[in-house]
């Protein structure tokens, strides 16, 4: 079986690239080229292309074909829109800002969003309510759009906050940094009660690879990811410090006020739960 893997050098590629030459696909990679890993074997094609772009990616692609895809990098729309060409499936990966409230709880009526938040919950409807979050909307509109007109048989991922190795933007850094600083205490907002749903990376390609192995279960849906176990704020410092042989103070502060911890959230800026129902 051919399976073209598009990113695969990011958290989650090594080990999605494994788990499917376990499985005894020919794997190749496209991307940029720009982040090499000795982590996927050179048994492993590498096509430099740009995944962003109809014409670099058609360039990228020409006189290929591939049993499956999966999309884990570049601009997902477009990768929609040709993919028909070159795959009967697609297996796509994005994330949860598509969801009414991720950006403005205040949109929605009580005030948040449900805990935990359904695969088919309100999604933004316009670029005036939230701009990223309508891109990630359309980009899952296209790849389902695709599907229903028979172009591939589909499946759409959302990824959560991922963990692990690889990752470009560690928010655990927020916390690493200042026990290596000697702090004694980190400030959070509301008692660092908020809950937001995350996943390690090798898990994370473990959803993946049960999607592949599940064609029938899961072509035509859209699924959110997420370990099963999560934690609050406060219990991901206490785990982190315990872990560096140390303990910190949490000093609790209104939401509004505690600027410097929205970078243990990655794009949270209010208190309120990201739960989603995995």
């Amino acid at each position: 079986m051919k399976t073209l893997v598009i990113g695969g050098t990011g958290p989650t590629g090594p080990y999605i690239v494994k788990g499917l030459q376990e499985r005894g696909h020919d794997v190749s990679i496209l991307n940029r080229g720009s982040h090499e890993t000795i982590e996927i074997p050179s048994s492993v094609n590498r096509i430099i292309g740009d995944p962003h772009f109809k014409e670099t990616l058609i360039s990228a692609l020409d006189g290929k074909y591939y049993d499956l895809i999966i999309a884990s990098y570049g601009r997902l729309r477009v990768i929609a829109e040709v993919a028909g060409s070159y795959t009967k499936r697609l297996i796509s990966i994005g994330g949860s800002p598509s969801y009414r409230g991720v950006r403005y709880p205040e949109s929605l009526f009580p005030q948040g969003l449900r805990v935990s938040v359904p695969e088919n919950a309100s999604r933004v409807s316009s670029e005036k309510e939230f701009k990223f979050g309508h891109l990630v909307r359309i980009s899952e509109d296209a790849v389902m759009d695709g599907h229903n007109a028979g172009h591939y048989s589909a499946t759409h991922l959302r990824y959560p906050l991922v963990y692990g190795p690889r990752q470009p933007i560690p928010c655990e850094w927020w916390v690493v940094k200042r026990i290596l600083d000697g702090r004694k205490s980190i400030v959070l907002p509301d008692a660092g009660l908020t809950v937001m749903t995350r996943g390690y990376a090798e898990n994370m390609a473990q959803s993946v690879l049960l999607t592949v192995d599940n064609e029938n279960k899961s072509k035509g849906k859209i699924y959110n990811c997420g370990d099963t176990l999560q934690f609050t704020m406060a219990q991901w410092v206490e785990i982190i410090s315990s872990a560096m042989g140390t303990k910190l103070e949490i000093i609790s502060i209104p939401n509004e006020y505690a600027k410097p911890s929205q970078d243990i959230m990655i794009g949270g800026f209010n208190s309120q739960h990201l739960y989603f129902d995995t």
